[in-house]
């Protein structure tokens, strides 16, 4: 049996500070950051009718598309794992098909826009649908994933910094925190690596910062 390509057109697209990947939280309300966003959908296609009744909802779910994901891979290596699990166990965004599940709280409606906090897309990422979140049917807080549950419980890390540089920008500063306060050890997907001299170098865009680690203390050299 051959599958046959389906074509989808979005809707609208989100508008969030996100422009990076880095950016972007792991995951929405993983940390602190609840930030607000934007999906403003498409004139000309009678969406405001659409929207009516969604300013009642408290959560909704948007279905998006990771517009710059690319390729996949059949296994995968997760932020908080050291063992690759497979693709559909996992929230990774490189898939077959890019297609993303965000549930979003709803702050208000107005025309064509819904005004939301917590989510973790991209500005500018496709928006494909948007249904409601529905407590009963949707909510399943028995749940879990087994290679989840099984992780370690990583402890937090205290960033210091040797001499920080006013050469590197604040959001780059805020990411190597965010990330290193999490998990230092190396990781392709944080970007951590081994240097020959036994420090840790982390990659963020263009920067490069060396590290050491003692105990639970991160000092960013």
């Amino acid at each position: 049996m051959v599958a046959q390509p389906i074509s989808f057109t979005p809707i609208g697209i989100v508008h969030t500070q996100y422009v990076n990947k880095y950016d972007a939280p792991r995951q929405p309300r993983v940390d602190s950051r609840i930030d607000n966003a934007c999906v403003e959908l498409y004139p000309s296609c009678n969406y405001e009718q659409a929207l009516r009744d969604v300013d009642g909802c408290q959560r909704i779910w948007l279905v998006t598309f990771f517009d710059r994901a690319q390729g996949w891979k059949p296994l995968v290596l997760t932020p908080r794992d050291r063992t690759k699990r497979g693709l559909f166990a996992t929230r990774s965004p490189h898939r077959p098909n890019a297609i993303g599940l965000t549930c979003v709280e709803v702050v208000r409606v107005h025309g064509r826009r819904i005004d939301v906090l917590g989510t973790d897309l991209l500005h500018g990422t496709p928006v494909l649908d948007i249904k409601p979140y529905v407590a009963y049917a949707d909510a399943f807080p028995e749940s879990n994933v087994r290679w989840l549950d099984e992780l370690p419980t990583q402890p937090a890390y205290t960033i210091c910094w040797s001499n920080p540089s006013r050469e590197i920008p604040q959001d780059v500063r805020d990411h190597a925190e965010r990330i290193l306060s999490t998990d230092p050890m190396p990781h392709p997907y944080r970007r951590i690596e081994v240097a020959p001299n036994g420090t840790f170098i982390l990659a963020v865009r263009e920067y490069r910062l060396s590290f050491v680690i003692d105990g639970h203390t991160v000092t960013i050299l």
